[in-house]
């Protein structure tokens, strides 16, 4: 992964200008497909396989007269007055709204004229409320919720206006969706608090701002995709706000720790676009991997079966991806653009170590571990427990920022007719099977009368095709309290006796139900959200630090953390507790989907921190191998980047909590106080209490999952090691540019080995790991450490320019197939990239094959099929090929082939004077074979040993030098 990244870096680096004109045009073209395509964002709700919503499906198909979205106009007189005085101005508001297209009908709570597809009623007292003040006008409606046209609303508060210019109260429910995806001026706050952090963290305005361009770019691009995927499938309202927060915040903090890693390059004196790709390939691989683990968390939000969640997952998921790919991609460029002005100056220059404080913090929290960990455990777990009483709801009117039209509608409603009129139940039936429609229908009316819990049944009334009947129950209790969560519960239960006793059955249905159902889901699926998200991301740990006890310890502070933020959103949320003082606009339950969304971004924030904090402990234990120390000097060395990444993604997330909406407002709280808890007391408290009491254990891994599991390389130790050797080659740059060097290189499982051929030298090799020598030296294999050049090239970072340039033949020759001799040799014989010459090739390859097979068995014939070959001869056939394709470096594994001292000099002398040749030799061959070399040719002898019978101090190095 660091390679990868380093070859990222370094490439967008270099080309700066394109990537960066390039992502400018890619977000322009989005916003504009995005404008074109306009706001098709749903602020609805569904959830298929409910009885909610199955009932409500049936209810479309064959009742599509009430199926539509409803209304209410409500109209209250001024204080003191009877709402009877204006019953004039109310039936004209009736009338005109009736003729109004999209409005099947209208329920006047006075006697009115017939109007459009409204027929002359009586009037419907029971919508004046029972003091005499207050009355509603229901308006049915024949489109959906998400269709309504803003000329309907429109026209709606034209016939509202005699009512208002006449001093009543108006107020209109069910036609402007709620605002739910506006974007609130404190977020502005939010990113000038952030900005204020990174400018006291870089020590620089230019640094400071670089976050923000990137984080901004990503997060208008995930923005606009969203509004562009919402044209083409439903989409929640409530999605662009998280993607929105979500990109934000893990956006500015991903460019800060790649930011900062490269101001440390350039502190070190490292040139500019080096530094910016050392920074991708280790901050950034750290960032890949953290951002990773929030994706997982939000994308296996769709566990839970229910569909506009799993949009937001998504939608949020790509918001991080985003973010992930802006910080590999555009933020190089932008850095590399900004060249040696990133440079610390000052202060932060001359800063060498992080301060005093930081120190003295981690000695304290890990001079008595166990005390350390017991006490914050218990302390987060208090905090926790008023989780345990969160409720939890979808959104209504109630849920609108106070002073809405929406929300002083429901408010009257509450106030005058009772809380339960805001969330009436509907029950339909399936009254097909029966002939005796009175009979049923008077049955189906009957069946809620007296059931406590209930304040008022409507008349049943039955469809156009007398085969589905519908009632309307009012709730003496709030749609999101428990006694109204209950009467469904009892209702439905009611369903089979009512059934056995009349023939058909009926289901409760209504938004107050599917929200009640959508609560029931979800609160089903966290244990296997938790189940699934946890142990994917515990796998992904496992693979990060190498380790068993790494993602144990994260998980149990995730659990901690979330458990306390969601503690603390109960507080403020259901006891109100400093609600008033942050703007709470409801206090009441939370939205049904706030604890698991809590749960995923939570986690993968969490895990953002542990993969930050444990990446520099790990770089030092693998660097010194002391645990403790590198407990202390992994928090030191990673404490200011978390403090300012805790800080900004707080001021992020909490800026969405004050004056925002009721739906967003416990996410972002719950969010921006885990984030607080999560950072400074559970990964810089408790994680290195965890560390240092279990010492070296922490790092502990079975050997037989070491081998089994990838090698992640999460702190760029691969790219380190490059630059060391390429440091170790440009020490002796004139020696080392050509030939074969090695120092101390270990070929999968062999004894380090020190070697110099130079270029067109002889490299002999024996001993039992000479076959993955072999192997590694002609670039066959990436299991290569230590320090190796060969031909200039590092290896294994190299390995596959290497593999162009080099042949590899080994012991046992190329299997029989249907091909002739002369054909096997024009396919393998090496061409290098020159046209034309693969005849005269072979027919030298077919030369140099006489030569050493030197003997009985020489075909005379060459236009025969391969089968017919020994063995000896279909190797010497390849040892041919390749010698005449003047590789530059040729390889030849001849262990098992007779008389091996003649046959290394038959080959060097058909061997280019341009090629570099290892052959691996048995034992007894060495010594004859050196004997028989040309003097004209450097030759080095090496034996390779498996590294378990070798002492690790000790290396094999020359032998012998001809």
């Amino acid at each position: 992964m660091s390679s990868f990244l380093y070859r990222v870096g370094r490439f967008a680096a270099r080309r700066r200008w394109t990537v960066i004109v390039l992502w400018i045009a890619v977000v322009v073209g989005a916003s504009t497909l995005a404008g074109v395509l306009g706001n098709h964002l749903q602020s609805s709700f569904t959830v298929p396989g409910t009885q909610a919503q199955s009932a409500l499906d049936a209810l479309e198909q064959r009742f599509p007269q009430i199926s539509g979205a409803s209304a209410k106009v409500v109209v209250a007189a001024p204080s003191g007055e009877q709402i009877s005085t204006s019953e004039n101005l109310i039936v004209t508001a009736c009338e005109d709204i009736a003729a109004l297209d999209d409005v099947v009908a209208v329920t006047c709570p006075y006697a009115m004229a017939a109007s459009g597809a409204t027929a002359a009623s009586d009037g419907a007292a029971s919508q004046v409320s029972a003091s005499g003040e207050m009355a509603f006008i229901s308006v049915q409606l024949s489109v959906a919720s998400t269709d309504i046209p803003d000329t309907l609303v429109a026209s709606v508060t034209q016939a509202t206006e005699p009512m208002a210019d006449a001093g009543l109260t108006v107020a209109v429910s069910g036609l402007a969706a709620s605002s739910s995806s506006g974007v609130d001026w404190t977020e502005l706050a939010g990113m000038g608090v952030a900005y204020i952090v990174l400018a006291i963290t870089f020590g620089s305005l230019i640094a400071a701002g670089i976050p923000l361009v990137t984080a901004a770019l990503g997060v208008g691009l995930a923005a606009s995709a969203i509004t562009i995927v919402a044209a083409l499938v439903p989409v929640s309202s409530t999605a662009p706000v998280l993607a929105t927060m979500l990109g934000l915040a893990v956006g500015i903090d991903y460019a800060l720790l790649i930011t900062s890693r490269h101001r440390d390059n350039l502190r070190q004196g490292m040139d500019p676009a080096e530094s910016v790709a050392v920074a991708i390939a280790t901050a950034g691989t750290a960032v890949v991997f953290a951002g990773m683990t929030v994706m997982i968390a939000l994308v296996g939000l769709g566990v839970a079966g229910i569909p506009f969640l799993t949009v937001m997952g998504l939608g949020a998921a790509g918001a991080v991806l985003t973010a992930l790919l802006v910080a590999v991609t555009l933020l190089p460029a932008i850095l590399s653009l900004l060249g040696r002005r990133l440079i610390p100056r000052g202060r932060m220059a001359r800063r060498g170590s992080e301060p005093a404080r930081t120190a003295r913090w981690v000695r304290i929290v890990t001079r008595q571990p166990l005390l350390t960990a017991i006490g914050v455990t218990a302390l987060l777990a208090v905090v926790a427990i008023p989780a345990s009483g969160l409720r939890l709801t979808l959104p209504d009117a109630g849920y609108d920022p106070p002073g809405t039209e929406a929300r002083v509608a429901y408010d009257l409603l509450d106030e005058g007719f009772g809380p339960g009129f805001n969330g009436p139940l509907l029950v339909t039936a399936d009254i097909s099977r029966t002939l005796q429609i009175e009979q049923a229908l008077d049955a189906l009316q009957d069946a809620f009368s007296g059931v406590p819990g209930i304040t008022a049944v409507s008349q049943a009334f039955p469809n156009e095709a007398l085969d589905m009947a519908v009632v309307t129950i009012t709730p003496d209790s709030s749609p999101s309290s428990e006694q109204t969560a209950q009467l469904v519960q009892t209702l439905r239960d009611r369903a089979a006796t009512f059934e056995a006793a009349n023939g058909f059955t009926y289901e409760v249905t209504g938004q107050t139900a599917l929200a009640i159902d959508i609560s029931d889901r979800l609160g089903a699926a966290m244990l296997p959200f938790a189940i699934v998200v946890v142990g994917l991301s515990l796998v992904l740990l496992t693979i990060m630090f190498r380790s068993i006890a790494v993602p144990i310890t994260a998980t149990f502070g995730y659990l901690l953390t979330v458990g306390a933020g969601l503690g603390i959103a109960t507080v403020v949320f259901e006891w109100g507790w400093g609600a008033s003082l942050l703007g709470v606009g409801k206090v009441g339950p939370v939205i049904s989907f706030m604890p698991i969304l809590v749960m995923a971004v939570l986690f993968g924030l969490a895990m953002d921190y542990h993969v930050f904090l444990v990446s520099r402990m790990r770089e030092r234990f693998v660097d010194a191998g002391d645990a403790r120390a590198a407990v202390l000097d992994g928090f030191s060395a990673s404490a200011r980047v978390i403090t300012a990444a805790a800080l900004i993604m707080f001021s992020v997330f909490f800026s969405f909590v004050p004056g925002g909406n009721a739906i967003i407002q416990p996410i972002a709280l719950a969010l921006a106080v885990g984030v607080l808890i999560d950072a400074f007391v559970v990964r810089m408290t408790l994680i290195p209490a965890l560390m240092a009491l279990l010492g070296a254990r922490a790092w502990w891994l079975p050997r037989w999952l070491e081998k089994a599991l990838p090698d992640a390389d999460i702190e760029g130790e691969a790219v380190r090691r490059m630059l060391d050797q390429r440091e170790w080659r440009e020490a002796d740059s004139e020696t080392r540019g050509q030939g074969i060097h090695a120092h101390e290189a270990t070929f999968g499982d062999s004894a380090p080995l020190t070697v110099d051929v130079p270029s067109s030298g002889v490299l002999l090799v024996h001993g039992p790991e000479a076959a993955a020598v072999c192997a590694g030296l002609s670039g066959r294999i990436p299991d290569v450490a230590g320090d190796l050049a060969i031909g200039g090239r590092l290896i294994p970072f190299e390995r596959e320019p290497l593999s162009r340039v080099s042949i590899l033949v080994p012991a046992l020759p190329t299997p029989t197939d249907a091909s002739t001799l002369v054909e096997h040799v024009r396919r393998v014989v090496r061409l290098d990239g020159r046209s034309g010459d693969h005849r005269e090739r072979a027919r030298r390859a077919i030369e140099i094959w006489g030569d050493l097979s030197a003997g009985p068995g020489v075909l005379d014939e060459f236009d025969v099929p391969m089968s017919v070959l020994d063995e000896h001869q279909r190797w010497t056939l390849d040892a041919a090929a390749a010698l005449a394709s003047a590789a530059e470096v040729t390889v030849l594994d001849m262990r098992r082939r007779p008389d091996q001292p003649g046959m290394l000099d038959r080959i060097l002398r058909a061997a280019s004077p341009s090629t570099t040749i290892v052959i691996a030799l048995t034992e007894t061959a060495v010594e004859p074979a050196v004997s028989l070399a040309s003097p004209g040719r450097p030759v080095r002898v090496i034996r390779a040993d498996p590294a378990a019978d070798v002492p690790r101090s000790q290396h094999a190095t020359d032998e012998v030098v001809v």
